[in-house]
């Protein structure tokens, strides 16, 4: 890739990794590097930063496969634990939701459910599912984003963490009622996942929901 030649304006500043904006030929596109732990020993540190990134670059790739929208790979360079992708032009969900209407919001949400249904009938959670890491495009489309700790898991409580994990984002940061949306969010789901997948996925999410005594899921 050369990411360490190229002309790079920064992003974002995370606490794993840092991004920034560049172009490859005419393409907009995003870099991201993951940062240096001083706390950790210095070859433990090295050998988790690069699996991390290319279990990271491996996920994405198979999730784009499976049909999720995500940002495309366009180069990877290992021995600096950095790799690039293309830029979604868009908004982070997290801004945005509030100011959308209710029938833009749910059916984002139903787009969204069949997304994550292929996400994990691909064998593949996200981790970090929140509207901090979905991006909505200019045609409300919903880009997934950050797969830092996504990884291939077939687990319904995984599953399950994915879809608590989201749910439990709209009712924490957003002025919205978060029971029609998460009934798109199911009706998306299921024409994707599978019954089976879509049966067992919202089961676990259910009991992970009463384990921690937030909200039921209707």
């Amino acid at each position: 890739m050369g990411a360490s030649k190229l002309e790079m304006e920064p992003f974002h500043r995370g606490a794993e990794a840092n991004l920034f904006l560049s172009t490859i030929d005419s393409w907009k596109v995003v870099v991201k590097q993951r940062i240096s732990k001083a706390y950790r020993n210095a070859s433990l540190d090295d050998k988790i930063r690069r699996e991390r990134t290319l279990s990271e670059v491996s996920t994405m790739h198979d999730a784009k496969a499976a049909g999720v929208k995500a940002p495309s790979i366009t180069g990877v360079e290992a021995e600096t634990d950095t790799f690039s992708m293309t830029f979604v032009d868009g908004t982070i969900a997290r801004d945005c939701l509030d100011g959308m209407s209710p029938r833009e919001a749910t059916t984002l949400f139903e787009k969204l459910g069949a997304m994550i249904g292929l996400l994990h009938s691909g064998g593949i959670v996200h981790g970090d599912l929140t509207t901090s890491n979905i991006m909505v495009t200019l045609e409300r489309d919903p880009f997934l984003v950050d797969f830092g700790m996504a990884r291939r898991s077939s687990d319904p409580e995984d599953r399950g963490v994915d879809l608590h994990l989201l749910q439990l984002s709209i009712v924490t940061s957003h002025l919205k009622d978060a029971s029609p949306l998460v009934k798109a969010l199911a009706t998306g789901y299921s024409k994707t996942a599978g019954r089976a997948i879509h049966e067992s996925s919202w089961a676990k999410a259910r009991e992970i929901s009463r384990r921690g005594r937030y909200f039921a899921i209707r």
